[in-house]
């Protein structure tokens, strides 16, 4: 019985933890959601602004002069994964270099191309920009929110299943010792009645 004491109380704790991580795990969740609301308002605006700019230096330019700017612009941009911890889950942190750049660092002079292109090439930045701003949290919401699943399903399970399943086993075992005890009462009364009975015939 002690040892089924002992399980109840670690199943008890275990369950005060897990409702504690997922407490911290909502409150992180929450405060998230509000910064990405806002940050695909934003990234919203920034894919209409750059395909419309795209498209007005498609139809004024042409492709040929797109691509050729493009060729001549392109670039790596280095993107860093930091790993953070919160509650045991492993979050992402990007840090990246930033992908606007200036007029004349795009790697094409600017007298071989005409401001729609720059323009295009500009608001194509900064949304790859408002992209890398995104992702991150948008990878965090998705994690926390498997992890929340996950530790409401332990809690579950340690409240509706483990603890009550202990709480019935704790009480039959006490039933059973308590039987035994009145049998053992009984059955003492029972020796000394005869003890009794035979000690008065003599």
């Amino acid at each position: 019985m002690l040892g089924k004491k002992r399980q109840r109380k670690l199943a008890a704790d275990g369950a005060s933890l897990l409702r504690n991580k997922r407490e911290a795990l909502l409150a992180e969740f929450m405060s998230l959601i509000k910064p990405l609301l806002a940050q695909r308002k934003s990234l919203d605006e920034k894919t209409k602004k750059a395909l419309s700019a795209l498209a007005v230096a498609m139809g004024m330019d042409g492709p040929e002069a797109l691509e050729s700017a493009a060729m001549a612009s392109g670039r790596d941009l280095l993107v860093d994964v930091e790993d953070r911890k919160v509650w045991g889950v492993h979050l992402p942190a990007l840090q990246s270099g930033r992908a606007a750049r200036g007029l004349l660092e795009r790697g094409y002079s600017p007298m071989s191309v005409t401001s729609r292109i720059d323009w295009a090439a500009e608001e194509f930045e900064q949304l790859l920009d408002a992209v890398l701003a995104l992702v991150p949290t948008e990878v965090k919401l998705k994690k926390i929110g498997l992890e929340i699943k996950k530790t409401t399903r332990r809690v579950n399970a340690l409240e509706q299943k483990i603890i009550p399943d202990l709480d019935a086993e704790i009480a039959f075992i006490r039933q059973v010792l308590e039987d035994r005890g009145r049998e053992d009462t009984f059955r003492l009364k029972l020796l000394k009645a005869k003890a009794e009975k035979k000690g008065g015939r003599y």
